[in-house]
């Protein structure tokens, strides 16, 4: 027979190879799916079919006592049924008992947006005068300069940069392809990086079709990523909270304090819907009043008439004017 956790490997591999899931989230399936093998164990579960609605009900309570953050709940439940929908389609069951799981998503955190001048100070503090510096700045004015995700930033390479066309060619999640424009600056850097300090890096190793490396000329990871921007924080004496994703979350919100539309950002992040844009607009707030201040009809200025009627008395009075 074949076990749970046998069917549990086998969707794992489906979804890598088959759905392109990334490894990141492919991985975070690996750990929801695994927790809930070790609950099926404890109470005597050991055959997919057998794991009903009320028993996975009771499993996603189980990561709700246990402190789960709502935005972790929602990715297990969106595990459960993505493992759901596999098993229906392996015809192990004929309809998925988790197709119907909701979780509560709570109030949602706003995502860390560091400021212009926090900004300003983290671009600044990697050192211009070493090849790993002057990657390091590319690196950090890209995240910012063109809203990359970690994850592209790391798979990104020198054909995908266009410095004559000043933009970055991406793919994204869900195999999404955009284009994004690069600013003066980064577009300086990236040019400083790929003339003078890609070379040194990458001297002596193996051909790597990354464009950001190691001093080793090995392709960097996410987590290389982390810890590099974790040192120019400490460097900087800014927010702890800051991690690649914020530089991210400063690229949507400046736009958007700028007068930025919506639907730009949104092609410029790569999000499918708008509505996962619109979290910047609630860190965006100066700018959102000063769009109802000037176009809300009630609060708009009006404009000034070329010549200003004063009459002597108001419209409809019937009275005389005095002799």
């Amino acid at each position: 027979m074949t076990t749970l956790d046998d069917w549990i490997d086998r969707f794992l591999a489906f979804a890598a190879a088959e759905r392109g899931f990334s490894p990141h989230t492919v991985a975070a399936y690996a750990r929801d799916l695994g927790r809930l093998a070790a609950f099926a164990e404890s109470h005597g579960i050991r055959d997919a079919r057998a794991l009903d609605a009320t028993a996975l009900q009771r499993f996603l309570a189980g990561e709700r006592r246990r402190g789960l953050a709502p935005r972790s709940q929602a990715r297990v439940a969106a595990a459960l049924r993505s493992f759901g929908r596999f098993l229906v389609l392996e015809r192990v069951v004929g309809v998925s008992a988790a197709a119907e799981l909701q979780v509560r998503s709570g109030v949602p955190a706003l995502p860390h947006a560091p400021g212009r001048e926090d900004m300003r100070a983290l671009l600044d503090a990697p050192p211009v005068d070493t090849a790993l510096g002057r990657r390091d700045r590319a690196m950090l004015e890209l995240l910012y300069g063109a809203g990359l995700r970690v994850s592209e930033l790391v798979r990104l390479r020198p054909t995908n940069v266009d410095l004559d066309a000043n933009c970055v060619r991406l793919v994204g999640k869900g195999g999404r392809e955009r284009v994004v424009p690069l600013g003066r600056i980064a577009r300086q850097r990236l040019s400083e990086y790929q003339a003078d300090a890609r070379p040194t890096l990458v001297a002596g190793a193996r051909a790597r079709p990354e464009l950001f490396v190691s001093r080793r000329g090995t392709p960097l990871s996410r987590q290389m990523v982390w810890k590099l921007l974790k040192r120019y924080v400490r460097v900087a004496s800014l927010d702890p909270r800051f991690s690649p994703h914020s530089l991210r979350h400063a690229f949507a919100t400046h736009l958007l304090d700028g007068g930025a539309d919506l639907r730009a950002v949104q092609a410029m992040l790569g999000h499918a819907d708008v509505a996962t844009t619109q979290i910047y607009t609630h860190v965006a707030p100066k700018r959102l009043r000063e769009v109802h201040r000037r176009y809300h009809p009630r609060d708009a200025p009006r404009p000034p008439r070329d010549t200003p009627r004063t009459p002597e008395h108001p419209p409809g009075d019937t009275r005389r004017a005095p002799d």
